[in-house]
């Protein structure tokens, strides 16, 4: 308890003002300022205690995997501990398949978007339900501060999200503003994105991701050959020149097999074995396992 100690006591005792402040409910407010940080440090020992973990291990911590063992309700206790710097040196946060509603993993989505964990490298969403709401909002965000939000990120999964071409959109308009400079991978498998998607990726990718290796579009049922001749043009003019891996729907399109073999670019075939380009120093490194 944050208040036990007799220095916390004598810090919010020291004056009538504080001490007012802290006892008394604001305008609107459910809460006094003791009552809310009561509330919170009981949720914060609750997920230590749900989590098998200490404040002292959340500091050192430089990977978080929560996955399925994560509960809908720690998302706000989750954001709060990102907010405060509680993983100071945390580089890999995984939600994978927690199954969060959009409203959920917004708080979340949010304090990302404020600028906390400025050091994580790989941010897995997948398998929650973010939407094209949070989505655009972070991409808001992105636009507005690219050196401040995210800024070291390196691999974005945002595969079964349920993003459509409207959050792809506003999500590629931040990369081609020069969000996200070091990512390498953007996996967003799944989703509901048709070709204009697809050609918006394309298009940011002509300005902005020049590190990107890897992309992974398979399983948005909506993107036809008209997107994929269209992201095989952006290709062939120079759009993400990191580029090694692509994964898209196993849809027949001579003109994007030919850009892929121009520019040694892997195509990673769902229904059997990966297309590799003519070029054998190509491609050698297997892609990374994420959504």
């Amino acid at each position: 308890d944050l208040f036990a100690p007799a220095s916390a006591c004598a810090l919010v005792g020291c004056c009538r003002y504080t001490r007012s402040a802290f006892r008394s409910r604001a305008t609107g407010a459910d809460r006094t300022e003791v009552e809310r940080l009561r509330l919170w440090w009981g949720r914060a020992t609750a997920f230590c205690g749900s989590h098998r973990t200490t404040a002292s291990h959340m500091r050192l911590a430089t990977t978080v995997g929560l996955s399925e063992s994560f509960a809908v309700a720690e998302a706000p206790t989750l954001a709060l501990l990102l907010e405060r710097g509680s993983f100071r040196r945390l580089c890999w946060l995984q939600l994978y398949g927690s199954l969060l509603s959009e409203a959920s993993l917004r708080p979340i989505v949010e304090t990302l978007a404020a600028g906390a964990s400025p050091s994580l490298k790989s941010l897995d969403l997948a398998g929650n339900h973010l939407g094209d709401a949070s989505c655009a909002m972070l991409a808001a965000r992105l636009s507005e501060s690219p050196a401040r939000v995210l800024p070291a990120l390196e691999v974005l999964g945002l595969g079964s999200t349920r993003i459509s071409s409207r959050g792809v959109e506003a999500l590629a308009r931040a990369l081609a503003r020069g969000a996200m400079p070091r990512l390498v991978g953007l996996g967003l498998r799944s989703n509901d994105i048709d070709d204009e998607g697809v050609i918006a990726l394309a298009e940011s990718g002509m300005l902005g991701l020049a590190a990107l290796r890897e992309l992974f579009l398979c399983g948005n049922d909506r993107i036809t050959c008209a997107g994929i001749d269209a992201l095989a043009a952006r290709l062939l003019g120079g759009s993400f020149p990191s580029l090694r891996w692509l994964d898209v729907p196993p849809l027949k399109s001579s003109a994007f097999h030919a850009a892929c073999a121009a520019r040694c670019v892997c195509v990673l075939d769902t229904l059997g074995p990966a297309h590799a380009p003519e070029n054998p120093t190509a491609g050698s490194q297997q892609p990374a396992t994420y959504e």
